[in-house]
């Protein structure tokens, strides 16, 4: 139960709502117990005396001291709540800060839909947890023990019921939460594979439409649902067999009492009678001290099973918390001003710890300012390349530099803020045209957002929006083209005046024309940066200052310009000429 208890620190800032939380949950309790004393005055002495004016004092006080119980369990809830509320907000955002540091690594090995899974049904289990631990943690012993005490101060002989109920709750409960926990954790890990489903699908409706394979899709639903089903089922069936198991005993106990005062009044037994008359109030506050000691223990025997169901979720989220970042800034990191000199130095690199190598022996460089295309077949590990300047990942062996200096030894967010890097896939958010640009530069002016946007081909859209830069764009970009969506990715890029740009195959989507008017915009900046432009087309790179090819191995087949690579690279003679038909050259 350490990692429900370790969340615990959450809560600690809202001591005065504590406070409150623990007072009103006292004034409850006291009057559940108060009032049954009353009551047994009321029967065993006032009606018996037939002191009706006491009857109805007493009453009168019982209905206050009921008031007060409903007053202060609305405190107890609402305080309650607010902190569970509260301290869960602040988990929540500390789970999403580190999830936001977690490498490219870190989150391969846990998995996005595992991830989302942490952020959402975990932090609510814990949530629970905050509510129940000032509603019933402490609660419960309180109930118990003072209940004990007046159930044995009223009768000692009665008290042997607990005897038999007591042992039968407790082993009832250890048995349970034995069988509960492996369950619960074998839900949680079923709910991300749900999720991850559900994530996948959501991600690729164009690929599963176009393929037509909505019915395979269906399936692989269908089984992972399945496996959910099946899972939380077995789990909660058994909180379904604990509910009549608790509630059994607990009946046991009411109806152990009466047999047993039914037996010491036919018995005669002095402790039972006053004066030759029956206790019958002492029979009733008992019974009421025994259900006070019985709900605790239900409340104690449910909040147990639920704790370790939260215990899970707790467990999950803290190995989220303990993950060691493997791509970490370095402390006193050098904080340049790149001018975008690249140089790789045998470099190799690939996927896990066991995966095969993407990239072998990778070794060129690259001067400040220099266009450079990237070309190679698919797989052959172009945009991991790319990936590993602005320290995405780490190689494995090799070093890497930026204007002479180790990439592992300089300040991260420095170093990025410092790089335009446009993927694969055009990452668009929902907003508008200006909020998406603008990621690139928070503080940049409208002039430097127009400008950008200019060089990027998406002014003209934007001018003919009735919003302009506040046209609203939907999440992923469903109500923009292809090209629209790889526009908006470059002008965000390019609002950041980078030293280093990369395009990783990022003008796909838009033609030709487009794309030369595109890269001489990108020539003619001012501050001149060093530019890497993946591409599968020979005609977007061949006006490159130089052509990096990759062959599907992972290495370097050449590195030159066209016409010397047209004559030393086999891999970028066949890509030309089963593009350009001609031998690799373009007529027009």
């Amino acid at each position: 139960m350490s990692n429900i208890f370790k969340m615990f620190r959450y809560a600690l800032p809202y001591k005065k709502q504590m406070f409150w939380a623990i007072f009103g949950m006292i004034v409850q309790v006291g009057v559940a117990f108060v009032i049954p004393f009353i009551m047994q005055y009321i029967i065993d002495d006032a009606l018996v005396t037939r002191n009706f004016t006491m009857v109805i004092t007493l009453s009168l006080l019982m209905l206050v001291l009921a008031f007060l119980g409903i007053a202060a369990g609305f405190l107890n809830i609402y305080t309650s709540q607010y902190i569970s509320q509260h301290a869960s907000a602040e988990l929540r955002l500390d789970l999403f800060n580190k999830i936001q540091t977690l490498s490219f690594k870190n989150i391969d090995d846990f998995k996005v839909s595992r991830l989302i899974t942490n952020a959402t049904n975990d932090i609510v289990r814990v949530q629970m947890f905050f509510t129940m631990m000032l509603r019933m943690i402490i609660r419960a012993p309180m109930m118990i023990i003072i209940g004990l005490v007046l159930a044995i101060s009223t009768s000692l002989q009665l008290s042997q019921v607990f005897y038999i109920t007591m042992p039968l709750l407790i082993i009832s409960v250890i048995i349970i939460m034995v069988f509960a926990y492996p369950r619960f954790k074998r839900v949680q890990v079923s709910l991300d594979n749900l999720n991850n489903t559900v994530l996948e699908n959501a991600n690729a409706p164009q690929v599963i439409k176009s393929f037509v394979s909505q019915p395979h899709e269906v399936d692989r639903f269908e089984q992972a649902n399945e496996n959910y089903r099946q899972v939380n089922t077995s789990a909660e069936s058994l909180m379904a067999f604990a509910e009549p198991v608790i509630f059994l005993i607990f009946n046991l106990g009411v109806a152990l009492i009466l047999l047993f005062g039914a037996r010491y009044f036919e018995m005669g037994h002095e402790a039972f009678f006053i004066d030759g008359r029956p206790r019958v109030g002492l029979l009733m506050a008992f019974n009421q001290y025994s259900q006070q000691i019985l709900v605790g223990l239900m409340m104690f025997a449910f909040m147990m099973i639920f704790v370790s169901r939260a215990d899970v979720s707790a467990a999950r989220i803290n190995e989220i918390f303990r993950a060691k970042i493997d791509l970490e800034n370095p402390q006193d990191g050098k904080k340049l001003t790149l001018k975008g000199a690249i140089d790789f130095e045998d470099v190799s690199f690939g996927y896990g710890a066991n995966g095969n190598k993407v990239l072998n022996n990778i070794s060129f460089k690259i001067a400040a300012g220099e266009k450079i295309g990237i070309i190679g077949s698919t797989g052959s590990g172009k945009s991991s390349l790319v990936s590993l300047i602005p320290r995405l990942y780490d190689p494995q062996r090799g070093r890497i530099y930026i204007d002479g200096e180790r990439l592992d030894h300089l300040d991260i967010p420095t170093l990025r803020n410092q790089i335009g890097f446009v993927t694969q896939q055009a990452t668009i958010f929902s907003g508008s045209i200006a909020t998406n640009v603008l990621q690139g530069d928070e503080a940049a002016s409208l002039a430097s957002l127009e400008n950008a946007s200019k060089d990027a081909l998406i002014y003209d859209f934007a001018k003919e929006q009735e919003a302009y830069f506040n046209h609203l764009v939907k999440a992923k970009g469903t109500n923009l083209s292809g090209g629209q969506k790889q526009r908006i990715s470059i002008a965000r890029a390019l609002i950041r005046k980078p030293k280093i740009l990369i395009l990783d195959d990022s003008t796909s989507a838009v033609d030709l024309s487009s794309e030369r008017k595109i890269l001489r915009a990108i020539n003619a900046l001012e501050y001149n940066p060093t530019l890497l432009m993946i591409s599968q087309k020979v005609a977007s790179v061949r006006r490159m200052d130089k052509i990096l090819v990759l062959n599907n191995n992972g290495e370097i087949d050449g590195f030159g310009r066209h016409e010397s690579l047209m004559k030393s690279s086999k891999v970028y003679q066949e890509i030309a000429k089963s593009q350009l038909d001609i031998g690799g050259e373009q007529r027009g």
